[in-house]
């Protein structure tokens, strides 16, 4: 761990949170100066789903350097197991003196106030993700080698006038010796063998907005949820919900080490990675960065059997991430936060799902992509929307667009070639029902024989029989050069010229057999 001025980044943490927590006691007592009716209000924040609240108090154990990340459930012996009555995050970052555990109860409550360097800055996500949930909660801290210390904030007694003083003004108690809940400390026990050493608990109960009836639609949800959003970050923090540790997703699907990379045959395909570097007018002595990251999908990419639609039961386990994603997808210092469905310029439909774009920027750019307190959407400039049109992004997008097209062309063209040659003209027709159509009987393209097994083109095959129509064979040829030319393009340098050079000597050879050419023949960047 680095070491700067004889002190460790942890030990320069703690000594930041007690500067900070003596600066606003001398300023203001440590009052709440909150009253109760914006207490209630904050609840409405606006998160869009437990999923978002609880990402909150995530984010501020990934930045409190924390190796591993629970969330645990409790419940009353007197309810049903199936919902929990309480919840808990755990991580075992460097954990709170005890002079800050109620000002990080407060909103604005943060000694990183304005830090652009991690994924929080403005103090308000805890109090706000946890009141979002529950009636009351519990911030519970140790330092390395201390004692457990906590505090308290229950809606209902600051409903009742309990957190008054004798003057009158709205305070938080003073941090005390704390005694763990028996479901924590049965967690604690069983995760860490030698011992939890350090870190922070938050503990929300009175669970009265909850979006699911049952843990296992909860666990199911944020497993998916966090996969995506925490993707790139994943390696450095283990984060588990009720015992299963996520998997990162990367919804763009360009990561062989994430989830569904390998699900089956079908691959994403990359276009080439952009960074730009921007100026905010907001923050000139920094310096942001946007990074584009582009792919599009097979549009088999999202079925499991893949001559049909990925609807219904043919929805294979991709599915979810490609309608959830949908859209330009905004990652701020590595964490996704908000996904649009809009540009200036265009609008993303359903079949815009196979291509993907995502949009990386880092924290001295927030002004200008107006991120909220919650961290939870962004609202982007007209500043920001002119450098990605000038970074190209909306040629990507229409390029993305197009390469799914072919894909869809090439793919009916296929289906229809590899049939039966029998029974052709009559699997042209339409089908009066779906339950009588004869399966297609695969015939292969090429067949490998003679010396050194030269691949050469099957006999058999309906496009060299003289079996399909001439109308279709133009098509699966167009399909066939469209696809030579995006592999050339994507190929670049030598390997790009080579396919150039076969594509431009095969028109060629077509016209010295005076077979009519287009001027589709040449290949165009």
């Amino acid at each position: 761990m680095a070491i700067v001025g004889g002190l460790s980044a942890i030990e320069l943490v703690l000594s930041a949170q007690r500067k900070y927590a003596d600066r606003k006691f001398r300023q203001s007592q440590t009052g709440l100066t909150i009253p109760e009716a914006f207490v209630r209000g904050i609840r409405h924040v606006g998160y869009r789903s437990n999923m978002d609240a609880i990402a909150e108090l995530i984010d501020n154990a990934i930045q409190a350097h924390s190796r591993r990340v629970d969330l645990v459930f409790g419940y009353h012996e007197s309810v049903s197991l199936k919902k929990p009555s309480q919840l808990a995050v755990i991580d075992d970052g460097h954990g709170m003196a005890p002079e800050m555990l109620r000002l990080a109860m407060m909103w604005g409550g943060t000694h990183r106030e304005n830090d652009r360097t991690g994924l929080g800055r403005y103090g308000y996500g805890l109090p706000c993700s946890a009141v979002s949930i529950g009636r009351r909660f519990t911030i519970i801290s140790k330092l390395a080698g201390g004692q457990l210390f906590a505090v308290t904030l229950d809606l209902d007694a600051l409903d009742a006038g309990k957190y008054r003083n004798s003057a009158g003004d709205v305070t938080l108690p003073s941090a005390r010796r704390a005694r763990l809940p028996a479901f924590v400390s049965e967690h604690l026990r069983k995760t860490f063998s030698e011992g939890w050493d350090s870190g922070t608990i938050v503990l929300i109960e009175k669970l009265d907005r909850l979006d699911w009836t049952t843990t296992l639609g909860m666990r199911t949800n944020l497993v998916r949820h966090f996969g995506v959003t925490y993707h790139k970050l994943a390696k450095e923090t283990a984060i588990h919900v009720d015992g299963h540790r996520i998997v990162p997703i990367d919804p763009l699907f360009l990561t062989p080490e994430c989830e569904f990379f390998l699900l089956d045959e079908d691959r994403a395909q990359p276009l080439d990675r952009i960074d730009i570097k921007v100026r905010n007018p907001a923050a000139p002595e920094q310096e942001g960065q946007i990074s584009l990251r582009y792919a599009w999908l097979p549009p088999s990419f999202g079925a499991i059997d893949k001559t049909r639609d990925a609807v219904g039961l043919n929805a294979n386990a991709r599915f979810p991430i490609l309608r959830d994603y949908h859209g330009l997808i905004f990652s701020r210092n590595g964490r996704i936060i908000d996904v649009q469905t809009s540009a200036p310029w265009t609008v993303f439909v359903n079949n815009d799902r196979y291509i993907r774009v995502e949009v990386e920027f880092s924290a001295p750019l927030d002004e200008m992509f107006g991120v909220t307190t919650s961290k939870q959407q962004v609202s982007v400039t007209p500043a920001v929307w002119d450098a990605l049109r000038e970074a190209g992004l909306h040629k990507a997008i229409e390029q993305l667009r197009g390469k799914v097209r072919s894909a869809k062309l090439e793919q009916r063209s296929v289906d229809r070639l590899q049939g039966d040659p029998a029974t052709h003209n009559e699997m042209s027709k339409p089908s009066v029902s779906g339950r009588s159509r004869r399966p297609a009987r695969k015939v292969p393209l090429l067949t490998r024989g003679g010396p050194g097994l030269v691949l050469r083109p099957s006999d058999r095959h309906p496009l060299f029989s003289g079996a399909t129509p001439a109308i279709e064979t133009a098509q699966a040829l167009r399909a066939l050069v469209v696809q030579i030319g995006d592999r050339a393009i994507s190929s670049g340098g030598r390997r790009r010229s080579d396919y150039e050079r076969l594509l431009q000597d095969w028109s060629d050879g077509l016209v010295s057999r005076s077979i009519p050419a287009t001027d589709g023949g040449n290949v165009s960047a």
